[in-house]
């Protein structure tokens, strides 16, 4: 008797589990003629170029007012969306400061994009002497920037502040940096 009553139990368990399990958690697409693919799609930097220079993770040692262009390559599953990417050095390392380069690459219908980002002022916050490791951060979007006086980057994180923040998908990426000391002319 006791085994048909747990032959029972686990019977009904597993019914319970298989229609609860079933049951969709996401909500269906209201609006399927839009190509945004919402809040979940991430921009990701793939890769760095050109190679060796600025590969992952580092060191990239770069000259004061060097006129290379760092290249990102950036996968973005809404082909729609802007890509943009803010460069910082040793954000948060002890306080947060302003990204030292901005760059962008606009929509192409291409999941995968490349972003060209100047590297010229990425040694300016560092010290003429200084030729130690600091850390290059980058952090994409597919939303705007927003400055810090804007109402709506309230309760963001400095310098980091992004329009529509709910629905803003970003990522970051790291490289470890030197600075070459200054050439005297």
């Amino acid at each position: 008797m006791l085994a048909k009553r747990a032959m029972l139990l686990i019977g009904a368990l597993l019914v319970c589990f298989l229609v609860v399990g079933s049951a969709c958690i996401f909500p269906p697409e209201l609006e399927p003629g839009t190509s945004d693919a919402g809040p979940s799609a991430t921009p990701v930097i793939l890769s760095a170029g050109p190679a060796p220079d600025f590969l992952f993770p580092g060191p990239i040692v770069l000259d004061r007012q060097d006129d290379r262009t760092l290249s990102l390559t950036v996968q973005d599953n809404d082909v729609d969306d802007v890509i943009r990417v803010r460069l910082y050095i040793d954000y948060g390392r002890p306080n947060p400061e302003p990204a030292y380069a901005e760059c962008q690459a606009a929509s192409t219908g291409e999941l995968t994009r490349v972003v060209a980002c100047q590297v010229n002022s990425l040694c300016n916050p560092i010290g003429a002497t200084d030729v130690g490791d600091h850390v290059l951060e980058a952090m994409v979007a597919d939303r705007e920037f927003l400055s810090d006086s804007d109402p709506a980057a309230t309760g963001q994180s400095l310098f980091r502040a992004l329009r529509d923040k709910t629905r803003a998908g970003y990522s970051f990426r790291d490289w470890i940096m030197r600075c070459n000391a200054p050439v005297e002319i």
